[in-house]
């Protein structure tokens, strides 16, 4: 079983077709999809047949009933408490790239998580967002001792830049150091903004993945071997939300089957495909 840790929100997608101009109106086109980079990985998980435990917690409201019941619905099975109100992420996509608007609500306010969260647990994910800030963070660091006592596989996402402004680069680096995950999976500019030359691996990862969209993801393994995996050519792209989270579920799934890097890195680089082609974080057109 894969546990995730981390986020569920609402992603409030906005494509621009032009500049907004001051006192104007403007025509958009917009879409509400599920965030999180936890909640997208468990429910991608399920929608591949696994059975995956979200942990994190959401508001006391509609917004979060709907979010939870539809995490449900795919498969996934909930550890969340429910206080406050959920968060939201506003995605604002223009000719210059995406602009991510975050207000991560009751998110990082989960200040116990059970051990049982572990019961039955093979794998766990920790989206870097779990770590930023207290109470949460300090709930995640105590259940680390659990993880490491239980011998069970970690994987951390990258720091954002969110995550590096909120967090640090620094910290992030000895945070990897001392839990010594299975892998850190990151796209390209997180790696870059680690200040590492772009073949090393991170310290304290058995491997480090960097994607690259489009470009070969890079393999690194801390013995020092690298691989470059290229990226099949992706015949539909419909919209590119959580096709990182698609990546990381499709690697996951296919390391809990005991494939080594490369060949979970082939799997995730299929799932983040089917991901392109839907609208949102998922692989399936329901």
């Amino acid at each position: 079983m894969l546990v995730c840790v981390g986020d569920l929100l609402e992603n409030i997608l906005v494509v621009l077709p032009t500049v907004p101009n001051q006192n104007s109106v403007t025509k958009i086109r917009s879409a509400r999809v599920r965030g999180g980079s936890a909640a997208n990985v468990a429910a991608l998980d399920a929608e591949q047949g696994g059975t995956p435990r979200f942990v994190g917690q959401i508001g006391n409201d509609t917004l979060g009933r709907t979010l939870s019941e539809d995490l449900q619905r795919r498969g996934v099975d909930l550890a969340v408490k429910q206080e406050g109100a959920t968060g939201v992420t506003l995605t604002l996509i223009g000719r210059g790239g995406r602009t991510l608007l975050t207000d991560r609500g009751t998110a990082r306010h989960l200040h116990i998580i059970e051990p049982s969260v572990l019961t039955n647990a093979t794998q766990i994910y920790f989206a870097l967002s779990a770590f930023v800030a207290d109470p949460m963070a300090n709930a995640v660091d105590r259940l680390l001792g659990d993880v490491r006592d239980r011998n069970i596989d970690l994987f951390i996402g990258g720091p954002n830049e969110a995550d590096r402004q909120d967090f640090g680069i620094k910290p992030f680096l000895e945070l990897v150091s001392l839990a010594k995950p299975q892998a850190v999976i990151l796209n390209h500019n997180e790696h870059q903004a680690l200040g590492l030359h772009q073949q090393r691996c991170i310290d304290g990862a058995a491997t480090t993945v960097v994607t690259n969209g489009a470009q070969p993801t890079l393999v690194l393994g801390a013995d020092g071997n690298a691989e470059s995996v290229s990226v099949p050519e992706v015949s539909e792209i419909r919209d590119r939300s959580g096709v990182g989270d698609g990546f990381i579920a499709g690697y996951l799934a296919s390391s809990r089957t005991g494939a080594n890097a490369r060949a979970a890195t082939d799997a995730g680089h299929r799932l983040a495909a089917k991901v392109l082609a839907q609208l949102g974080p998922t692989s399936t057109s329901d």
